[in-house]
């Protein structure tokens, strides 16, 4: 998190870091964002950079912290009712709303994809075990609304699928930014399909009787 300093500053001057550093990490990989290239964009000392924020990491995981309060603003529409939906269909309607927020803020999205695609940088590690905790937390009451209305069944360990859906969620996107189409549209919305059918479905075939 940043520093008090930070937060003494005026909302505009936080704004501007902000703004210009969400620039830099959707122009450059993680690893390739340059503290000198916010700093000399943003108008202010690499001293007071660091009178903010301990480190670029530190700046970085603050910045995923607006994108995802901005994301929960898309998906509370879906989620005020979660009752009106089955599991399955709240979650397509979750997932439309994600793909609608990367259209409606690209450099968000683009900080993502080279998120995703930095496989070999310990910050990809980093993010993703910092937020499943919250990702498991999240899914784990809607699966148990599920379970109560027989929609899913009820010997699942919840726990565990909450941490199945989370990470393959993540695995899911990567896969159709990698093989499918590196555009986030609406042509995500196929892939995710087959992975929600899949999970309310699973592999097996149904026999006929």
């Amino acid at each position: 998190m940043p520093k008090e300093t930070f937060f003494n500053l005026p909302a505009e001057k936080r704004d501007a870091i902000c703004e210009t550093a969400v620039t830099e990490f959707a122009a450059h990989p993680y690893e390739q964002a340059s503290v000198n290239r916010i700093v000399a964009q943003a108008g202010i000392a690499k001293g007071s950079f660091y009178q903010y924020f301990e480190n670029k990491k530190d700046l970085f995981l603050y910045l995923l912290q607006i994108m995802g309060k901005a994301k929960l603003d898309y998906l509370t529409p879906a989620l005020q009712n979660p009752a009106q939906h089955d599991f399955f269909t709240l979650l397509r309607d979750m997932y439309r709303a994600g793909i609608q927020f990367a259209i409606d803020y690209p450099l968000y999205a683009e900080i993502g994809k080279k998120l995703l695609a930095s496989k070999d940088d310990p910050i990809l590690a980093d993010v993703i075990e910092a937020n499943m905790p919250a990702a498991q937390n999240f899914f784990a009451p809607l699966l148990l609304q599920a379970i109560s209305r027989g929609e899913v069944r009820a010997d699942i360990d919840v726990a565990m699928f909450s941490y199945m859906i989370a990470a393959m969620h993540t695995h899911v996107v990567e896969y159709h930014i990698d093989h499918i189409d590196p555009t986030y549209d609406e042509t995500m919305m196929a892939t995710l399909n087959q992975f929600i059918d899949f999970l309310q479905h699973g592999m097996g075939v149904e026999n006929e009787t």
